[in-house]
């Protein structure tokens, strides 16, 4: 449709229409509850604003699934409609629709935009072959609190590395170029603007309370370069931020979304959140918070009706928001036509069978969650020896298939490859015995047994929205196992599934090696079992620091410096009954490689304005495995004017190294590397000395002058 009718068709619309547009609800009202394809991610509202004809005014739909539910909705909606404007399907695939792969924690720990955009465009494919147009995906909230149960979404602790991953899923979701939307793509929804992943003491939907320089330098970061990438949709988070709820910010939403960053789509609300004004108590009722989200700029009301209950008033005192919502259904329309939906509004029913867990997919998928594992400890108990045949897993997780992690969309647990069969389709000839208790097994077995694994973890259920933690321990029960089975004197190895970094302290001296594998999805056994018997070898890198102790949290690599740095004494910054520092820090991560660094030089000592630097260096892997080595490159400014932390990531590459083979590396900083934002916003740089490390936070491997 040309634009031209776009905004004949808008300036046709009655003002009623117009509010439906700027509102979403969910697809119960329209066929009733189909509860194996309808999915809610938050509370009930009531539903007496969209009885009669204003049902057929909505915008969107979130929640809905297949093909045939979203074409029965939309062909319901498209007879009774005046206007006949088709609906717009929206849902949260945050790690694969049908498909799952590895949660969005255990995908950074790839730090491979490559797999993040394939994931992307894995998912977008099967979302569209359903009929869903938009997802609420990526989260890019940067975390430091692993008490936070929705760190589960997010990639990490660095701004930077959060930014990048998120633009590389927003590139594979939309899969055009320029914020195209491509016939197989989906819209992005970059999410939750904005610092939501800094809530007071890990809780979710608290407050946050930060410097402006702590949000543009850190926090506000992985929205600015994840907006490069032009996602057709911003969330507003459910935080408020210095006083003000993000959703009812002008300033958030105007003058740093909308100016700063230069977005000009479509911004939407998460669920219930323009209601939620009034238990901010900002708002003294539902019109005053519809008002408020209104002037603020949030295009689209999800799920909550205030916009539907109260515009005629609040156009009644203020007609000049008039002009922005007319501005903002423009937007929408204008998106749906992009779609094609004027012109077919459905999707094809016959596709979705063939695009469904599509074997390209599922390879994918394992090779996502084989990338995804970091191998966190290792007394060289992995992988299991060859000639190891007699073999029993135990654990909660031995042979559980509930290894889809939270937000698991449409995943099926019947879809899972446990580990036993993962085991057993790597290695015909293992004798798999499992149990779920060391007691369940049988003498005779343990005696015969060579090798054990000890499936642990923290149930998928613990970790997500709503499902922030004090304790983020491993379970008592857990720990007795692992030591049972220590003092079985068999060789043995850990294998742990979890949504978030858990504190290991108590227990991480009875583990000789230990396999982080997140919740790694759909293709979970198939992958883990390849590691684990040496049919490749772990690759993924933390992005997050595991603290030694729940209160430890938060915890991370780039904190500032302090006048009294950590050390033995009493009189500096740490606490009196905890070792110094992460139990696993940042950027850590084992291989059975033994990779070696060697030969570190830089182009030039001194650097002026203009000027770049490289650092070269040669990678060596003297062992049998192809595999893809993650280089990270920290800078330490040894004197600032401003507090700057401790370390800083720049930049990082993943780099293939064959076996047996030395591959050259260059990386290059420029000046505005080595800046920094001081206490007045500014981007400055002093004269002095840097340090620069390569994947060690410890030892420099050279030191650079800035004249």
């Amino acid at each position: 449709m040309e634009n031209r009718k776009i905004i004949e068709l808008l300036q046709e619309m009655t003002l009623a229409e117009k509010i439906g547009q700027l509102s979403q609800t969910t697809g119960e009202h329209y066929i009733g509850k189909v509860d194996s394809e309808m999915v809610e991610t938050g509370p009930d509202f009531p539903a007496h604003m969209l009885e009669g004809d204003t049902l057929y005014t909505m915008g969107s739909i979130i929640g809905v699934s297949s093909a045939g539910i979203t074409n029965r909705i939309q062909r319901q909606y498209l007879e009774r409609s005046r206007l006949k404007v088709p609906l717009l399907f929206m849902h949260d695939a945050i790690h694969g629709y049908k498909t799952i792969f590895p949660i969005p924690l255990g995908l950074s720990c790839t730090w491979d935009e490559r797999i993040l955009q394939q994931v992307a465009e894995d998912t977008a494919s099967e979302l569209r072959a359903t009929g869903i147009h938009v997802n609420f995906s990526p989260m890019v909230d940067l975390v430091r609190d692993s008490r936070w149960g929705r760190v589960m979404e997010s990639f990490g602790e660095d701004h930077l590395l959060s930014g990048n991953l998120g633009r590389a899923m927003i590139r594979g979701y939309q899969k055009g170029e320029h914020g195209v939307i491509a016939d197989s793509g989906v819209a992005a929804c970059l999410k939750h603007f904005a610092a939501y992943g800094a809530g007071i003491g890990g809780k979710d939907y608290n407050a946050v309370d930060m410097s402006w320089r702590e949000f543009y330098a850190y926090y506000g970061k992985p929205y600015e370069i994840a907006l490069q990438e032009k996602p057709k949709f911003v969330m507003s988070s459910f935080n408020s931020f210095s006083g003000i709820p993000v959703t009812a910010s002008e300033e958030m939403m105007k003058e740093i979304l909308r100016g700063t960053y230069q977005f000009d789509e479509i911004i939407i609300s998460d669920w219930g959140a323009v209601s939620e004004l009034q238990n901010h108590r900002i708002a003294a009722d539902g019109k005053e918070a519809a008002e408020l989200a209104l002037k603020a700029g949030i295009d689209i009301e999800m799920v909550s009706t205030l916009y539907l209950q109260h515009y005629e008033e609040i156009l009644a005192n203020n007609p000049a928001l008039l002009q922005e919502i007319d501005a903002a259904v423009l937007k929408i329309l204008q998106f749906k036509n992009e779609l094609g939906l004027f012109e077919n509004p459905y999707a094809d029913e016959d596709l979705e069978h063939e695009v469904l867990l599509n074997p390209r997919f599922l390879e994918n998928a394992k090779n996502a969650a084989k990338r995804s594992c970091v191998l966190l400890k290792n007394e060289q108990m992995l992988p299991i020896k060859q000639e190891y045949k007699n073999i029993i897993i135990v654990g909660p997780f031995a042979g559980s298939n509930q290894l889809l992690g939270n937000w698991k969309c449409k995943g099926s647990f019947d879809d899972v490859v446990t580990l036993p069969e993962g085991m057993k389709r790597a290695d015909e000839s293992l004798n798999l015995q499992v149990y779920e208790t060391l007691k369940d097994c049988p003498a005779s077995r343990l005696e015969q047994c060579d090798f054990i694994v000890v499936a642990i973890g923290e149930q998928w259920e613990l970790s997500g929205e709503g499902h922030s933690s004090v304790n983020i321990e491993l379970e008592s029960s857990q720990q007795q196992l692992i030591r049972e089975v220590k003092q079985t004197n068999k060789p043995y190895a850990c294998i742990c599934f979890s949504g978030r970094p858990l504190a290991l302290q108590n227990i991480i001296d009875d583990i000789p090696a230990l396999l982080w594998c997140w919740y790694p999805g759909t293709q979970a056994g198939n992958a883990i079992a390849e590691l684990i018997t040496g049919r490749g070898t772990p690759t993924g890198k933390l992005t997050m620091s595991f603290p030694r102790h729940s209160s430890q949290a938060p915890i991370y690599y780039n904190e500032y410096s302090t006048g009294r740095p950590a050390n033995e004494s009493s009189y500096s910054s740490r606490y009196q009954d905890c070792e110094i520092g992460p139990l696993f820090p940042f950027g850590h991560g084992l291989t059975y490689t033994d990779t070696q660094y060697s030969g570190f030089r830089i182009s030039r000592h001194d650097l002026t304005d203009g000027q770049e630097l490289t650092i070269s260096f040669e990678v060596s892997n003297p062992s049998k495995y192809d595999y893809d080595e993650t280089v990270i490159l920290y800078i330490e400014d040894l004197v600032s004017r401003a507090v700057r932390p401790i370390r800083e990531m720049k930049k990082y590459r993943v780099i293939s190294v064959p076996a047996y083979q030395t591959v050259s590396v260059q990386m290059t900083l420029s000046v505005d590397d080595f800046r920094y934002l001081d206490h007045q916003l500014q981007q400055t740089i002093e004269p002095g000395k840097f340090n620069i490390y390569i994947n060690d936070l410890q030892t420099p491997i050279a030191s650079v002058e800035y004249r």
